[in-house]
């Protein structure tokens, strides 16, 4: 392990945890994003899959996000090197995408998409864990090892939408090609978790965790996950934007939603810098007001199509994606590991997981559900279809309050009196 005394890791440990990072992300931006193309084309008649399917499929992520990261960041706080359950959370995220590449029915599919995100959330935040607790700097330096885990899932999607499509001749998205790439994968990342840097179970004496606390007695990290969750919820509606964007007439929508990830990455690179000017409580708060802006501006934009002034708006509001994102998940994950106590990091990452991915998606998920269904409505259906403005408005409120109550309420220093909060 890093020496916690030197001021800077070592090169060739950013370029280990950097590589950590490129393979936990690759994987899944190969099927994930290219599996509602494969329901789609197999739904209806000749197909497995039943009409909605796509719909209630994207609830697998949050329900396995719900207990596992807790229960695998306990452990590998206690009694588990973090490396090691890596690889074998890995090994199973291939077992289950094998089981939905094999799988000839929609339940044995969905059953195997629950299992995938039970191993995988928890991978998550181990890798998050390992590099957090490797790095001589992490507010410095961690940032940028997450960097790569961004330019894994741009990567995937390149080969599989890309460079897969020129050396087959034809796309392989509406396949089960992507499922079989992402299994194996997997498994080269299992294998390479057995090279990263030994990360033992923190040790602890009684004393020590008798002074320290458990994590519910932690006031400021139990307020911090209840904004977070809440922070969660409207996230949801941005699952939106690509409907959006086709349905006003912008010619290649997921390609002008990648100025999102542009931003991102722009964002992650300058994290470091930021944090020697600014609390994480401030970057936290600037996230928060950044998502938003970014809504209200999709508002404005849905006063107009491409071809007028309104397309600006909604242009500045994907790339607020960078900013909105990274601030609120990024600088929160590494909030929660200054205001925890070393021995509890594990499964305070697992229950930051859980509140965001897990309890806070599942509301949002409800929320836009509802959203939808009053304001997105089809043609001939009252009140009128397509009312983006009421569709857009709905989480501005729940961001601006949960930002209030996040600038009034939280003042209790983090953990390390010496970090910035």
């Amino acid at each position: 392990m890093t020496d916690p005394s030197a001021s800077r890791s070592s090169p060739a440990l950013i370029a280990r945890l950097s590589a950590m990072m490129l393979l936990q992300y690759w994987p899944l931006g190969m099927w994930l994003i290219t599996v509602v193309t494969f329901i789609g084309a197999n739904t209806g008649e000749g197909g497995m899959f039943t009409p909605g399917f796509i719909g209630y499929s994207a609830a697998a992520s949050a329900l396995g996000s719900l207990a596992a990261p807790v229960l695998v960041g306990w452990l590998t706080d206690r009694y588990a090197r973090s490396e090691l359950m890596l690889f074998l959370l890995h090994g199973a995220a291939a077992g289950s995408l094998a089981a939905m590449l094999l799988s000839s029915s929609q339940t044995m599919f969905f059953v195997g998409m629950i299992a995938y995100f039970q191993v995988y959330s928890p991978s998550v935040t181990l890798t998050n864990t390992i590099a957090l607790r490797q790095l001589a700097d992490s507010g410095r330096e961690f940032p940028i090892v997450r960097l790569y885990g961004t330019v894994g899932w741009v990567a995937a999607g390149v080969f599989v939408g890309v460079i897969c499509r020129w050396w087959t001749g034809e796309s392989i998205e509406g396949t089960r090609a992507p499922l079989a790439l992402a299994a194996g994968s997997h498994v080269v990342m299992a294998f390479y978790c057995l090279t990263l840097p030994k990360t033992p179970a923190v040790i602890r004496d009684a004393a020590s965790a008798e002074a320290k606390g458990g994590l519910h007695r932690n006031r400021a990290f139990v307020l911090f996950l209840l904004v977070s969750l809440l922070a969660a919820i409207p996230s949801k509606f941005y699952d939106f934007s690509n409907v959006f964007l086709n349905q006003r007439g912008y010619v290649g929508a997921a390609a002008t939603m990648t100025l999102g990830q542009i931003t991102e990455v722009l964002c992650l690179l300058s994290i470091p810098l930021l944090h020697r000017r600014m609390r994480l409580k401030t970057l936290f708060l600037i996230g928060l007001l950044g998502w938003a802006l970014r809504y209200l501006l999709l508002v404005a934009g849905s006063y107009g199509g491409p071809e007028t002034i309104a397309s600006l708006p909604v242009l500045l509001a994907i790339m607020l994606h960078g900013p909105s994102y990274v601030f609120v998940y990024l600088a929160g994950q590494m909030y929660v590991d200054r205001l925890v106590h070393p021995s509890n990091r594990g499964a305070a990452q697992g229950l930051h997981s859980m509140a965001m991915g897990g309890v806070g998606h599942l509301l949002g998920a409800g929320l836009t559900g509802w959203a939808q269904k009053e304001f997105l409505t089809p043609p001939g259906v009252t009140p009128a279809p397509y009312d983006w403005q009421l569709f857009w408005l709905t989480p501005v409120g729940i961001v601006v309050v949960v930002a209030i109550l996040f600038a009034s309420l939280f003042f209790e220093r983090p953990h390390s009196e010496s970090a910035a909060g």
